[in-house]
């Protein structure tokens, strides 16, 4: 059975966030690039970091987390440029 831990989930957000990012800046990847970045953190922390008994589990909730991860990057992102360019988007 699958059960997600508030706590485990907030670290490997952060977690995945924080690799995504590094990847972006060191690495200038696309955005494309960055979902299959994404996805591979998420199944490398999940799999092998938080569930090492449960492969398949690990897995599930890895491409969750990853999935979840790169909305709430992307989610960022389009606001900051909806933000700076606040005479273009729905702040005005």
């Amino acid at each position: 059975m699958i059960q997600m831990i508030i706590f485990q989930a907030a670290a490997a957000f952060g977690a995945i966030m924080l690799l995504l990012v590094f990847a972006k800046l060191f690495f200038h990847a696309h955005d494309v690039m960055l979902f299959a970045a994404t996805f591979a953190f998420g199944l490398f922390y999940a799999a092998f970091i938080e569930r090492r008994a449960e492969l398949l589990e690990g897995a599930i909730i890895g491409a969750f987390y990853a999935s979840a991860t790169y909305g709430l990057y992307m989610l960022i992102k389009k606001l900051s440029k909806l933000y700076r360019h606040s005479k273009e988007g729905p702040f005005r």
